[in-house]
């Protein structure tokens, strides 16, 4: 079995520039979030996934695949992540939505 943990954030239509490749948020959405996940015990996978609303905002899911709670409990506590996912939200319209699933099979 494996656990899922997913992050959605929300971002309105006048804050697209801030997810065009090389920016800030971008560094921290894909590259960081990439880089710590690889170097945390126990990922199995890791991935990033944008869809824009016909209103125009953006939402922004990463995705990160665990091979225990514990494994995944630990990267969604490491201060890195914590930080970077708070400097995200500052651009958001609402607070980032955060799920967990349980792979079954």
């Amino acid at each position: 079995m494996a656990f899922v943990r997913t992050i959605t954030y929300t971002f309105p239509y006048d804050k697209i520039e801030e997810l065009q490749t090389g920016t800030d948020t971008w560094l921290r959405l894909v590259s960081a979030h990439k880089l710590i996940a690889q170097e945390s015990l126990g990922m199995l996978d890791t991935g990033v996934w944008i869809t824009q609303d016909s209103d125009g905002t953006v939402r922004v899911k990463s995705v990160t695949e665990w091979f225990s709670l514990e494994d995944m409990q630990a990267f969604a506590t490491d201060p890195d992540v914590q930080m970077h996912e708070r400097e995200i939200t500052r651009l958001t319209s609402q607070p980032p939505a955060v799920e967990i699933f349980e792979v079954i099979g």
